[in-house]
């Protein structure tokens, strides 16, 4: 089954965030964010279930040259990403998302 990507508003704010703090220290790290991020999507979207459940119905996998987790839910036709989040951050950043 193909499912559809949905990124919600709190994870392109995430990733907004992330970009314009990785651009005032270089300009090839966003795209290499970006690229890393493409490269979890895919994986996610091929593999849904692959990832673990971390709370709730949240999944999460995490970026590899990145210290960034990618929260997601798994529904039958698409996959919500709710959160892009730097691992330090404090979990209650993605936890009031569900």
């Amino acid at each position: 089954m193909t499912r559809n990507l949905i990124v919600s508003r709190e994870a392109q704010a995430d990733i907004a965030e992330a970009l314009a703090w990785f651009r005032d220290r270089s300009p090839t790290l966003p795209m290499r964010f970006g690229l890393e991020l493409e490269t979890a999507y895919s994986s996610i979207l091929e593999h849904p279930e692959m990832y673990p459940l971390v709370y709730k119905n949240f999944r999460r996998t995490l970026l590899q040259r990145f210290p960034y987790s990618v929260f997601y839910i798994v529904e039958s036709s698409f996959v919500l990403i709710v959160g892009v989040v730097h691992q330090a951050r404090d979990e209650s950043t993605w936890k009031r998302r569900s």
